[in-house]
């Protein structure tokens, strides 16, 4: 475990073994958020490592599968800060102040690298051996090994 990491909910985040996290790392399972109930869950798996400054949030259900390499500047998050649709009524609210919204699990499978500066958004599932690109911002879902890249993201090339 690095220094100055921000660790929220540590009973229902689940470490496998071996698992390495690096400096200024904010790890978050979230029960409550305003009038809201949860019942979170964050699983890091066996051999996986997370670089600086990776920050993963949790509502539903995050599993980040055995020995995947994150870079740094990550963000991982199964929900979002209103619904998305932005009216008058909503941006009225302050983002921080609005119920959290949009939320689908994530699964990024086994041997998958996530590379610095990527976002990786709810609803996505990432097929065990991918290769999500730098700064790709991510909601979708892969049935092979892909390389991921993009804003919005896209599969660039299967492995196969």
């Amino acid at each position: 475990m690095g220094r100055m990491n921000k660790v929220y909910g540590v009973e229902n985040i689940h470490l496998g073994s071996r698992v390495s996290i690096g400096d200024f790392c904010w790890l978050e399972a979230v029960e409550r958020y305003g009038g809201q109930q949860f019942a979170p869950r964050l699983e890091l798996r066996a051999g996986t490592s997370l670089s600086d400054a990776v920050h993963i949030s949790a509502v539903a259900r995050i599993v980040i599968g055995e020995n995947c390499l994150l870079g740094s500047r990550i963000y991982i998050g199964d929900h979002s800060h209103g619904t998305g649709r932005l009216d008058t009524a909503s941006l009225q609210t302050p983002p921080g102040q609005r119920p959290l919204a949009n939320i689908a699990e994530i699964d990024i499978g086994a041997n998958c690298w996530i590379c610095d500066g990527a976002v990786i958004l709810a609803g996505s599932r990432i097929h065990p051996g991918s290769i999500v690109a730098a700064n790709a911002v991510v909601r979708l879902q892969t049935d092979e090994a892909a390389l991921i890249a993009g804003n919005p993201a896209k599969v660039i090339h299967y492995f196969r």
